[in-house]
């Protein structure tokens, strides 16, 4: 009897295990999944911690299941996000209370569905109306369904422009540095409406560092750079190649205007700087012009016959020079 016990009581046993075997780990639920399994509960959880958003979508398009980060990504309260709701209605939502730049959420809702029908994984940018910026990788799931992971990147995006900057640019001037100019110097040289290359040169700053001190001798530089700017065309470029040398590049500049663009850069640069001294300070320049194509269509000949020019410059007093027959080592027709 004991023995016929014992089997009758581990058969109970191994039904049950069984029978736990086969449960599923989540079901359907008020929440998307059922918090009274263990395993399943523990999965919400684990979701809710992600810093992403992360939404569950059947094959009808129809949500199962919203985290916590997409409410805090959407401002959104744990009832809004219910599960059912199709996609296209969450979308409406975020959109009717303003968070979306693009306001047509059936555009929107057309572009997703564009990229789930292609099947394979695919993220996209979405910049909401106050400026922050989303990565939405849409994946799409072996049994219809598909997951939307929403990534808050507006402070990498941000960072990794500042840096791009910083790589690009003088740190005392936000001018490009040589290296951005050149690039676009080549661009420019090469393409059909040609541009001015303007080599310029401060005569009597070192005076005004040695003086004043450095930090009056930035002050300078950076009201130069301001200078620099002013009427700058949209594909024009003013750079600190270094020191106390500047460029310009005039794109798509008429050879007729060029020279006298040089002449009022030039009476802008000489004219007095408030350097916090006790008295305004003056500096005189000296530009040096190379034109493409007229000089050259490549971009580092082009900087060669403008420093040559900008050199002749300083050693004969002139403010600018240039010439249609400008060759390297010898002194343009006055």
């Amino acid at each position: 009897m004991k023995g016929v016990a014992m089997k009758a009581r581990a058969g109970r046993v191994s039904a049950r295990l069984e029978r736990h075997e086969r449960a599923p780990i989540a079901a359907s639920g008020g929440y998307g999944f059922r918090r009274d399994r263990r395993l399943g509960a523990r999965i919400v959880r684990a979701l809710d911690s992600l810093p992403h958003g992360f939404c569950l979508f059947d094959a009808g398009d129809c949500l199962v299941f919203a985290n916590a980060g997409y409410r805090r990504i959407f401002g959104q309260t744990e009832g809004q996000a219910r599960p059912g709701m199709h996609a296209r209605t969450l979308i409406a939502l975020n959109t009717a209370r303003g968070l979306k730049a693009e306001r047509d959420p059936a555009r929107i809702w057309a572009e997703r569905r564009r990229i789930l029908a292609r099947r394979d994984p695919e993220t996209v940018l979405q910049t909401l109306s106050d400026g922050r910026q989303l990565a939405l990788t849409l994946q799409p799931q072996p049994d219809g369904g598909w997951v939307a992971l929403y990534e808050d990147v507006t402070e990498r995006r941000r960072t990794e422009a500042l840096l791009r900057h910083r790589a690009d640019h003088d740190p005392l001037t936000g001018l490009p540095n040589r290296s951005l100019f050149e690039t676009r110097l080549d661009r420019a040289a090469a393409g059909p409406g040609g541009c001015a290359l303007l080599c310029i040169d401060l005569d009597g700053f070192k005076p005004v560092n040695d003086v004043y001190g450095h930090a009056a001798g930035d002050a300078l530089l950076r009201q130069v750079a301001e200078r620099l700017r002013e009427g700058l065309g949209d594909r024009d470029t003013a750079s600190r190649l270094g020191g106390d040398e500047f460029a310009l590049l005039l794109d798509d500049a008429p050879l007729a205007t060029v020279l006298d663009s040089a002449h009022r850069i030039h009476r802008r640069l000489t004219e007095p700087y408030d350097i916090g001294a006790d008295r305004p300070v003056l500096i005189g320049a000296a530009i040096g012009i190379a034109c493409a194509p007229v000089h050259a269509a490549q971009g580092q000949i082009l900087v060669t016959q403008a420093d040559a020019a900008m050199y002749q410059a300083k050693r004969l007093g002139h403010p600018c020079l240039w010439d249609a027959s400008l060759r390297l080592g010898s002194a343009p027709a006055s």
